[in-house]
This record gives structure tokens, sequence and C-alpha cells, in this order.
């Protein structure tokens, strides 16, 4: 029988990656280090099942986000689904001791993830589109907005020193800034969640179609310009005239309390001094519907797709019937270990086995 050099046998599904034993070392030493880092901080180590039931993983989102998760059904018919992210397992978890009176919950983790993937020719860690991958993350329930945002993003940072990274850029924006501001600048609410879509994506070209085919485009400034320009490191970007003209409107007033709240976090973060570049980018609009506050992600060169990010979350506890207010992030672990796969800090791993 002559030898078929494909078989059928040999297939992977698409999205997944065998990792050899110098890849598989890799990983692990950098998932190790990471969780060493946030146990240094005070982030107690936890684990949980790889399925939750669908309507546990919806609760505070919108159902369309179900959209790429891996789906089946229990015994009785229920639907589960393999977990894609950590977040609302962990606020499972923490919510009987929230309604136990915990005042505050500091756990970490290092899991697999999962999502439903149609385009196996373009499937990649780098780019962020693989079925399974590896996150090491923290949440932090408890403590309310303000400084404590400012912290994560240092505790976020030191991490990925610990790891070697020297060369990451942090970008921040908040959950709520984009809808108040697209509102509060005359785009009609029923028009804003095609924009949000959009910036979601990071199509800039399709927000500018999506705008003018509503008609309002040409009665508006570039509002894409008008909120890049926005720095809340420079408060005065922010000018006069628009923030008296926002005074008048229920938007304008949300847009405002976004704004101060993030020019607040910009004067913690330079107290702070982080050696990590920070800029505000308030056209980054993250998908995940529970996010309430600010939000961050982190780029490093070699990458499609962001190495760590995160948010916070305020009102996803009290869908487990344990109000509190929370925040946290992951790291996203293949994504780095592709970044850095030359790097010398690879090697100082391998000499610490």
């Amino acid at each position: 029988m002559a030898w078929e050099p494909q078989t059928r046998w040999a297939d992977r599904p698409p999205g997944m990656r065998d990792m050899y034993p110098g890849q598989a070392r890799q990983r692990r030493m950098v998932e190790n280090r990471l969780l060493a880092a946030c146990e240094r901080h005070g982030f107690e180590l936890v684990s949980c099942g790889t399925f939750e039931y669908v309507d546990t993983l919806l609760r505070g989102r919108s159902t369309d986000e179900a959209e790429h998760w891996v789906r089946l059904f229990d015994a009785s018919g229920r639907t589960m689904a393999l977990r894609p992210e950590l977040t609302p397992s962990i606020a499972r978890m923490a919510a009987p001791l929230v309604q136990a009176g915990a005042a505050e919950v500091r756990w970490c983790y290092a899991e697999r993830v999962y999502h439903r993937s149609d385009e196996p020719a373009s499937l990649s860690w780098a780019a962020g589109r693989a079925a399974e991958s590896t996150q090491v993350g923290v949440e932090w329930i408890g403590p309310p907005a303000g400084e404590i945002d400012a912290t994560l993003l240092a505790i976020c940072e030191s991490g990925l020193r610990d790891i070697g990274v020297t060369d990451a850029q942090l970008v921040l924006s908040h959950a709520r800034f984009a809808e108040a501001y697209l509102e509060a600048c005359g785009v009609p609410s029923t028009g804003v969640p095609d924009l949000l879509d959009c910036l979601v994506r990071g199509d800039y070209v399709g927000f500018r179609r999506t705008l003018g085919e509503s008609g309002q485009g040409a009665a508006m400034p570039d509002l894409l310009r008008q909120m890049s320009a926005l720095n809340p490191f420079r408060p005065e970007t922010l000018h006069a005239a628009l923030r008296d003209a926002w005074q008048d409107s229920a938007a304008g007033q949300r847009a405002l309390a976004v704004w101060d709240e993030l020019v607040r976090l910009a004067d913690q973060l330079q107290g702070l001094r982080l050696r990590t570049p920070v800029t505000f980018d308030l056209t980054l609009h993250r998908d995940l519907s529970y996010y309430t506050g600010v939000v961050f992600e982190v780029f490093v060169p070699g990458t499609g797709a962001p190495v760590a990010q995160g948010g916070r979350y305020d009102d996803l506890l009290a869908q487990f019937g344990a109000p509190a207010p929370a925040i946290g992030f992951t790291y996203e672990v293949e994504r780095l270990t592709a970044a850095q796969s030359d790097g010398d800090w690879l090697d100082i791993g391998a000499k610490e086995g």
C-alpha cells in the first residue's frame, strides 16, 4: 500500500496548533511567570470547568456575542458552551462570597478558552483568531472605579516586564464614551449601534460611510477625527465650546462625566510613572457588552491583536445576585510567545529549568 502524504488522521481542526517540546516549554514558562506576578500582587489562583451553561455566559451581554462559541447540549438538553473567556465564570464563582459579605475578591487564573472558527486558512494566534488559546488573568471584585484602575494597569505592566516585554504600548478608552459622544454630537440613538459596530471592527471607512448613509454626515464635523483628538492627558483638547454645548443634553452630560473620569485616571497614571507608553484612543470600543468603565488593550510589535486586554465591569456581578464593582484583565499567552519567540527572555526561561 502506497504511503499517502496527507491522511485524514493527520488533519487538525481549524484554529488548533500542536506545540512541540521547545514551544510547549516556552509557553509554560510564560504562563508560570505571569501567574507568579499575579500572585505576588495578592491574587489567589482559582480554576473552573471548561464548560459553562450558555445562559450563564449571557448574563449581562448580548445574545449576538454567542455567535462564535462552541456549543452543545448536556443530557437534559440544556445548552452548554466551551468557555470563550473567564470573567463570567469568575463572577459566578465569586457571587456567593460577595452575597455572604466578602468586601473584596482577588483571584487569578490560567486556563484555556475556545471559539468556533470557520476560516481555517487565516486562523492564527498572533492574529487573534485561534480556536483554542491560553489566558492568564486577574479579576478584582469590590473596589470602585478610581485609583484602583490605575493600580491594575500598573500590575498588568509589571507582569509583562517579568517576562521581558519592554516594547509594549498601552491603549486606553472607556466603554461608555463613544455612545454618549455620538449622541451628544447629534447622531440619533437608532443609528449609534451600527457606528459602534464599525468601531469594534476598526472599520473607520465603514464608520464614515454609515454616517453618510444616515443623512447625518454632511451636517456634522468629522466625528472620528474629533474623537481621536481628545486626550485626557491634555484636558484642554475637549474644547470649552463643546463642553458648554454638551451641558444642555443628557447624552452630553454622560459624555462629560466619562471624560472627567478619564482625566482623573490620566492624572493617576502620571503619578505612577509607568515605563510603558500610554495613549488614549477614544475610538477604541470593545465588543463585550458587560464593560461599564475604563477598557484597555496592550500591543507589542509582531502581533495583529492585543497581547493583554481588560476593563471595568461594575454591573456583571449584579446579574448573579451579588452587586459589586469589578475590574480585570487577561494576558494572551500564545500571542506573547508568538511575538517574543526570538527574544532573550525565552533563553532566560530555559535556564531556569
